[in-house]
């Protein structure tokens, strides 16, 4: 257990001594502001006559509000693991008693529980905070979500943090390559934004069941905003498949990172 603990002071330096990764870590608080208190202010100022455009946007802002909040904590692990390819710190570790892949499965599980805690922060938060701003046709959306909504959502869409973070570091050589993969697998955070459009709301919607983040956003989105649909599946049902998914993601991201990382 001592060995766990050295290792994350270690990690806890590694990440506070750079302020690029210290801006990460805090983008979910990040997320929380605007969703508490801009987005709101952007709801307030709209035309509330014009109820479906009123809709789309709030539902844009959902997609942001669920989706960004751990991307940024996948983009903090790959720049942290970059950082030990650069440097060849993990030819170090290896020889350890903790081993490479043991301080991999460390690093990635602490990526992990940071993730579950501020996807919890953001959505408890502005449910708390701002959840009666959310509106649509005089319901609120946030009565609908509840405290195991919230930690069922964040359980299974934070495995896609850790996975993510291994992927993108696996393939960049330096940080260069690290921010360019990271600017360029930002667009997976705008892929839920489609499942809003009409296309997206029947069986084609699971096209977009390629990407790993569609299940459980779309999941979550159903249980602020019921559409009734055929092809829909339950809350549950939705999460399960993205928690198998991400996993499966997540166990073959870690296996291509060793493989690729050189010790």
């Amino acid at each position: 257990m001592r060995k766990y603990v050295s290792l994350f002071t270690y990690e806890a330096k590694t990440i506070f001594r750079d302020p690029v990764n210290l801006y990460m870590c805090l983008f979910p608080v990040i997320v929380l502001i605007l969703s508490s208190f801009v987005f709101p202010k952007i709801i307030e100022s709209m035309d509330s006559v014009q109820e479906s455009t009123l809709q789309v946007t709030m539902l844009l802002m959902l997609v942001v509000i669920l989706a960004f909040g751990s991307f940024f904590l996948a983009a903090m692990a790959a720049f942290l693991l970059v950082e030990h390819k650069d440097e060849h710190t993990l030819n170090t570790i290896a020889v350890t008693p903790v081993g490479a892949s043991g301080y991999l499965a460390f690093k990635m599980t602490y990526i992990y529980l940071m993730s579950v805690l501020g996807i919890i922060v953001i959505l408890s938060g502005t449910k708390w905070i701002a959840g009666d701003k959310y509106t649509v046709w005089g319901a609120s959306l946030f009565e609908r979500t509840d405290m195991s909504h919230i930690v069922f959502f964040a359980v299974i869409h934070g495995i896609f943090t850790p996975a993510l973070g291994l992927l993108q570091a696996a393939f960049a050589a330096n940080k260069v390559e690290g921010f360019a993969f990271i600017k360029g697998s930002g667009l997976l955070a705008l892929v839920p934004a489609l499942m809003i459009l009409e296309t997206f709301q029947g069986g084609l919607q699971y096209v977009l069941g390629i990407f790993p983040n569609f299940w459980a956003i779309k999941g979550m989105l159903l249980q602020f905003l019921p559409v009734e649909n055929e092809a829909n599946l339950s809350f549950a049902k939705y999460l399960l498949i993205g928690g198998v998914y991400n996993v499966i993601l997540l166990i073959a991201a870690y296996g291509i990172f060793l493989k690729k990382a050189r010790y």
